[in-house]
């Protein structure tokens, strides 16, 4: 990839990518698959009592960008162990996690500031089988995973969805995912690019105990069974 007249394009490298894309100019559409496709602070960028740390997922790919907010001049690109490539970044107790599009994590925390962060990969928390569209965010102080557990109907060439939460404890010395049946006055809204979740006291006009999704569920009963 490179500029040219003021515009990305992109070359294919040893047969990556496809004929089709030879020095393709890279779209506003395209940016998220090329460049960073999600960055997670750590903290606040005006924050006076801690330092902003920065972590990057990059477009189909196994290595995050770091870098400390006000401090460093670059970013730096870090090995996330992990197999496949990354599908989101969550900061939960004071730690960046990276998950693959399986489900797997890498753990990535650092003891002193300024220090370049370590990995760690946490095979203990094994991936949920059978949920997909799967969205990680942080709530109270928790790792939670929401998705769509999906029945289909071979007879009739048709399935349905029904939502689901699990959470884990990092701190807890064997993690584990359990299903969350009520999640009180919190209000969830999960998408492809933006999970958060608000107290119900915060947002108006939203009901509490509810999850809000910002795309329709589609889905291939083929691809259900690589979950």
């Amino acid at each position: 990839m490179s500029r040219v007249h003021g515009w990305w394009v992109l070359h294919p490298t040893n047969g990556y990518r496809n004929a089709d894309d030879a020095d393709r100019v890279i779209k506003l559409e395209d940016m998220r698959d090329v460049f960073f496709r999600e960055i997670v602070l750590s903290a606040p960028p005006d924050a006076a009592d801690r330092e902003c740390v920065a972590m990057a997922m990059l477009g189909c790919s196994t290595e995050v960008a770091f870098c400390r907010v006000g401090v460093d001049s670059a970013w730096m690109l870090l090995d996330t162990k992990l197999e496949f490539s990354m599908g989101s970044i969550v900061h939960c107790q004071d730690k960046f996690l990276a998950i693959d599009c399986t489900g797997e994590i890498s753990v990535y925390s650092s003891n002193a500031a300024g220090a370049t962060p370590t990995t760690t990969l946490l095979p203990s928390l094994s991936p949920l089988v059978g949920l997909c569209h799967r969205s990680y965010l942080e709530s109270n102080g928790e790792l939670h995973i929401v998705g769509a557990m999906v029945s289909t109907f071979h007879e009739t060439q048709s399935f349905t969805y029904s939502s689901a939460i699990y959470k884990c404890n990092l701190h807890d010395r064997t993690s584990e995912w359990s299903r969350v049946r009520d999640i009180g006055d919190q209000t969830l809204f999960v998408s492809k690019y933006f999970n958060e979740n608000f107290s119900e006291t915060s947002v108006s006009k939203y009901k509490k105990n509810k999850i809000y999704m910002s795309e329709p569920l589609y889905g291939d009963p083929y691809d259900l069974q690589q979950e």
